[in-house]
């Protein structure tokens, strides 16, 4: 059977979701690098992190070709920070040391999950072996890929959103909303939203049926750590 993994940040660490087939399975990892432990190592893992970042212009081509297929929902895809600016604490100085580097400043957004990226960065610059089967995605390119085409309507912090999400998945995995509800019972919300989970199961779906990705853009450019600048 199928198998694969979806990966997303969550406020205490990472949520892991893993596919075999139409079974789910979801635990929290404290750090990224612990998914070489945790994860199976022929299967591969599609996290929700920037992973390749620019020199001189934060939006790389694949954020403008996601941008380009979400219409409207567009704005759910956001530039991630120049590589010169991923070792920044603190924002003001972030915003100048970006707006240096490449004359534009870094939203709060972006800043925000800096620390990820950065763990994500140096993760895949020490592990060459988790560089070969770990790829970057975008949790709404994964919905719409399985819904042929269709964006969701709804955000996904609304209910509707909530709903319209979790009805997809439920095409693709077993009693989907249990195992949802589960976790969701399991931690409070300033340790997991709901749509973390949503969003590593929907990966973890992707990730296991590879000869139907599309990759954004290809062929795949790399930035100066070698590191790809693509989506699936």
């Amino acid at each position: 059977m199928a198998s694969g993994c979806g990966v997303d940040g969550c406020p205490v660490g990472w949520v892991v979701a893993q596919v075999q087939g139409r079974r789910a399975s979801l635990d929290i990892c404290d750090t990224a690098s612990q998914l070489s432990d945790v994860v199976a190592a022929s299967v591969r893992i599609l996290i929700d992190i920037p992973i390749g970042l620019g020199e001189s212009e934060p939006a790389r081509e694949c954020d403008r070709q996601a941008r380009a297929l979400l219409g409207e929902r567009r704005s759910s895809v956001f530039n991630p920070p120049v590589r010169g600016v991923l070792e920044a604490t603190d924002y003001r100085l972030a915003n100048q040391l970006s707006r240096s580097l490449c004359g534009k400043g870094i939203s709060r957004q972006s800043f925000n999950i800096l620390p990820k990226i950065r763990e994500v960065d140096q993760w895949l610059r020490e592990d060459g072996v988790a560089r070969g089967r770990v790829y970057e995605a975008h949790p709404e390119l994964c919905f719409m890929g399985l819904t042929g085409g269709a964006v969701m309507r709804y955000n996904k912090n609304q209910p509707e959103g909530f709903s319209e999400r979790l009805d997809v998945l439920q095409r693709f995995i077993d009693d989907a909303a249990v195992l949802v509800e589960q976790v969701l019972s399991s931690y409070p919300r300033r340790a997991v939203a709901a749509d973390d989970i949503l969003d590593a199961l929907v990966c973890a779906v992707t990730a296991a049926r590879p000869a139907c990705w599309l990759r954004l853009p290809e062929p795949v450019p790399r930035d100066s750590a070698d590191l790809p600048m693509q989506m699936v």
